[in-house]
């Protein structure tokens, strides 16, 4: 059951969630954009989080709206064969996010999960955001249409090159 102490919960009578509004309405976007994309033998990379495919808690809402997308990713794979469609899992990128987790969500975190990102972020280990940034704009522009439908981890992305 999700938490009302989560930032991002579920209320299950009425599927209320309060998460990331981008995801739920990347659908919209796409559906307008296809019609270039099929034109161009186009690409879309949706920026989607390892929370989609790892429990965190108070990130049931958020996880779930990424997994949305890796969904969308496979289904437009399968539906859109001329359009390169696929689903980049950046890492932990020193953002606002993370600033916005560490100054408010920590204390409703589990001990375990906040340690995590705290320990990430003292220890410098969070990308900067160029450098997933990067490897995007490059998907962007080239990934080959047999990535389509894949759920990439940035770091796998890098050392293949």
């Amino acid at each position: 059951m999700y938490s009302r102490r989560s930032p991002w919960y579920v209320r299950i009578d009425n599927c209320a969630c309060r998460g990331s509004l981008v995801e739920a309405e990347s659908h919209v976007q796409v559906k307008a954009a296809l019609p270039e994309l099929r034109k161009s033998h186009g690409r879309i990379v949706f920026t989607s989080s390892g929370a989609a495919v790892k429990g965190t808690s108070t990130w049931g809402c958020y996880g779930a709206s990424k997994a949305v997308l890796n969904h969308l990713a496979l289904t437009l794979a399968k539906e859109e064969p001329g359009v390169t469609t696929m689903a980049v899992r950046p890492g932990v990128v020193d953002t606002k996010m993370q600033e916005d987790l560490a100054a408010s969500h920590f204390s409703n975190m589990d001990k375990e999960d906040a340690d995590r990102f705290r320990h990430l972020k003292t220890e410098g280990k969070m990308l900067r955001p160029e450098q997933p940034g990067n490897v995007i704009a490059r998907l962007v522009l080239d990934a080959p249409p047999e990535l389509s439908g894949r759920f990439l981890k940035y770091v796998v992305f890098v050392l293949m090159k």
